[in-house]
């Protein structure tokens, strides 16, 4: 019994820790606007998508390899990789404001694929489990496996849980307002995504120079 009380108050702090990333906007929160649009839980499966890329990740870490997130050449790669990529998907999605096919057209095959692609698309993945992350992780592992396994658990669903509240909300003002809503989605969406390319670039230039 001693031992649960520590346990759970670094579960809640891992959680709160998560918080601001999750309400900070970015490339997955604005794949989940968009595709929140065609379904109401389309949240679940970005997180899925989400989760199926960072999860190799933090088995990584686990095993002691933090110190290769950290690699700069490695953080400059990912970083122009990823506004490249950024800059290719928001002019598709500019592409498609306008359209009004089926539920399954637009930018991505599906929400899973989206969730993967703006989660291998941020570099900032990378940054924040080799850094934050790798702290929590180390912290876990100290209170026993249990708690390392509930962090991440708890990690998981505090995505779903927000990320989903998205999606439902996007998808109804879609079913209220119609396509006028999906064209303004496009736009912001598409406009997020340029603005996190431009700051991937800028990122990556400051890597090269320090």
């Amino acid at each position: 019994m001693t031992d649960l009380k520590p346990a759970i108050t670094f579960i809640f702090q891992s959680v709160l820790i998560t918080i601001p990333g999750l309400l900070t906007p970015g490339p997955v929160m604005a794949v989940t606007i968009e595709r929140g649009t065609k379904s109401p839980h389309a949240g679940v499966f970005v997180t899925l998508g989400h989760v199926a890329v960072e999860l190799p990740l933090v088995v990584l870490l686990f095993l002691g390899l933090e110190k290769f997130t950290k690699e700069p050449c490695l953080r400059f790669i990912l970083a122009l990789a990823g506004s490249i990529f950024l800059f290719y998907l928001a002019w598709k999605t500019f592409r498609v404001r306008n359209m009004t096919g089926t539920p399954s057209a637009g930018v991505y095959s599906s929400s899973f694929v989206a969730g993967a692609l703006m989660t291998l698309a941020n570099p900032f993945l990378l940054l924040w489990w080799g850094t934050i992350g790798s702290v929590l992780i180390l912290r876990s592992m100290e209170l026993g496996l249990a708690v390392s396994v509930l962090f991440y658990v708890f990690h998981v669903l505090s995505n779903i849980i927000w990320l989903y509240f998205l999606s439902w909300l996007s998808y109804e003002g879609n079913i209220v307002i119609g396509r006028r809503y999906r064209y303004f989605v496009a736009i912001i969406c598409g406009g997020i995504l340029l603005v996190f390319g431009g700051y991937f670039i800028i990122t990556a230039l400051k890597i090269i120079t320090i």
